[in-house]
């Protein structure tokens, strides 16, 4: 967790496969380290995003960025052919209400998907990201899907902060420089 640009960023060890609760797969399953390690890391989630927000609201932060990697949104992932979404719902509720508390712009990094995308994923409760973890009405969260490094073309995000803009955040995909002969943008 660390300031700047009048925002506070923070990363949490939120991963994929319906927040690890898929089983450990090549002989690795151990139901009940398996179930320590997801209460585990949920608790400690839990305790440093209530700790990044308090942070913002003390420092008067403009905006918080928040990075992980699960694409907690991707309907792609609903059963029957999918992995599951169900176990983040209690991380997506804790966010959904930290970030109305907060009042200020949030912005949700994740990969997992790999597909670039950005959208509003609470901001409509009776949407179908909205109703998928139930919450209430979350207009200031911000959600970009990053680029993965096997998709083409292959790009990196830039993020602009600027917290004198009412949104306070911008973003433009960036494609890698393939050749060492062409200059980047």
């Amino acid at each position: 967790m660390w300031t700047d640009a009048d925002a506070v960023f923070v990363t949490l060890n939120v991963p994929g496969s319906n927040n690890d609760t898929l089983p450990w797969t090549n002989g690795f399953e151990n139901q009940p380290a398996h179930n320590n390690e997801v209460a585990a890391r949920n608790a400690a989630n839990g305790r440093w995003l209530t700790a990044a927000f308090n942070l913002a609201h003390r420092s008067h932060a403009k905006a918080l960025v928040l990075a992980i990697q699960a694409d907690m949104f991707d309907l792609a992932n609903l059963p029957p052919n999918g992995d599951g979404l169900d176990a983040y719902t209690p991380f997506v509720q804790q966010l959904a209400n930290l970030t109305v508390a907060f009042g200020k712009p949030v912005l949700l990094l994740n990969g997992d998907s790999h597909l670039y995308g950005a959208d509003h994923p609470l901001a409509d409760p009776s949407s179908p990201t909205g109703q998928l973890h139930n919450t209430q009405a979350v207009p200031n969260l911000t959600r970009i899907t990053v680029q993965g490094s096997t998709n083409a073309p292959a790009e990196w995000l830039k993020l602009t902060i600027d917290s004198h803009t009412p949104g306070v955040f911008s973003s433009v995909n960036v494609p890698y420089c393939q050749n060492p002969l062409v200059s980047c943008p």
